[in-house]
């Protein structure tokens, strides 16, 4: 069908075939400020709706089958704009029943880049992204990650030094994390909805451990507070920074004893087996794929030949960047081999 077709359809009245009218809030459990205004119309197998405003302007597209045009089990950001924008009514309209699924999909794309920037849709090809400040994101938080990354050596030869390079890279996050890269009406809406920004866990993860590996318990609790008060709602209740948390506050309270820095475990010592070794790292320096190292890096590691891990991580970082998150993964795990060769 086309678009111009489509969109005239959109203008017109609601489609003649309508059942009686559903009262509202009632059968689809509506919340009591969200009310659907107007007749409920009978749709057939598939279909494409839209969701307008008292004045037809639309904010919404949708396909579904059944009550989905109907129900309110939306996000927030729909049920804010109805709220904040629209006094809390809406109407729904039935743009083409009768589809199957693919063509509901496809009717759906269309109207979407139609509407785009008017919708509150989160799946959106309207949406007004700042390319430039996502590249400027990435860049910043790639750049972090390596900071912490090179910061791993420092926990067993400088602590100290560690935790400052541990609060510095908490610095950072922040820094990236308040970039804003999008602009239009999905972007206000989540401002004014509180939306958190989404930091990086783990610069704190490692600053807790060594705080509490160095019996600095207040300073973990502090610094754990202090960044879900910044980034509320980014880990899973069990995460590590958590239960650390727990421990330093039982031993602030005097619940739990306080332990002393144990020493550390004593490392495996091996050779690894060139016969084994050689074609993997032959691969490797033809491919440059990332895998293939990190698979040669884990034989040595396997054999407990950290120095040969070592000069093979190595080996692939001197050469050019290779885009993804492989890369830092590699680099991490040198960062990981450097301590475990300075104990």
């Amino acid at each position: 069908m086309p678009i111009s077709r489509v969109v005239n359809m959109l203008s017109k009245a609601v489609r003649t075939h309508l059942s009686d009218d559903i009262p509202p809030n009632t059968a689809l459990g509506m919340p009591e400020e969200v009310v659907r205004v107007g007749a409920r119309q009978r749709a057939i197998g598939y279909y494409v709706y839209a969701h307008k405003g008292r004045d037809g302007s639309i904010f919404y597209i949708g396909k579904g089958t059944g009550n989905r045009a109907w129900s309110t089990q939306r996000d927030d950001i729909w049920l804010h704009y109805i709220k904040t924008r629209l006094g809390g009514q809406y109407t729904v309209e039935i743009v083409q029943d009768g589809l199957n699924e693919d063509q509901a999909l496809d009717l759906e794309d269309e109207l979407i880049a139609e509407h785009g920037e008017r919708l509150v849709n989160w799946i959106n090809s309207g949406r007004q992204f700042d390319y430039e400040a996502i590249g400027r994101f990435h860049a910043l938080r790639d750049d972090a990650k390596s900071f912490v990354s090179a910061t791993r050596a420092l926990e067993t030869t400088n602590p100290d030094e560690a935790i400052a390079r541990y609060r510095e890279a908490l610095g950072r996050v922040a820094e990236y994390a308040s970039i804003k890269t999008e602009s239009g009406l999905l972007a206000d809406i989540q401002t004014e909805i509180g939306r958190p920004d989404f930091g990086d866990v783990t610069p704190l993860d490692r600053l807790t451990f060594v705080l509490s590996r160095e019996g600095r318990y207040q300073e973990v609790i502090d610094e754990v507070d202090a960044y879900f008060r910044r980034f509320p709602d980014t880990v899973t209740p069990n995460h590590a920074v958590f239960k650390r948390r727990e421990a330093a506050l039982a031993t602030v309270a005097g619940l739990k004893k306080s332990r002393r820095p144990s020493a550390l475990p004593m490392r495996k010592v091996g050779t690894v087996s060139d016969e084994e070794l050689a074609p993997i790292l032959q691969k490797a320096r033809k491919d440059r794929a990332p895998y293939d190292w990190l698979l040669a890096a884990r034989l040595c590691r396997k054999a407990g030949d950290y120095q040969r891990e070592h000069d093979i991580l190595s080996e692939f970082l001197s050469g050019p960047r290779v885009p993804g998150r492989s890369w830092l993964e590699i680099e991490e795990r040198l960062y990981k081999v450097k301590a475990i060769l300075a104990r």
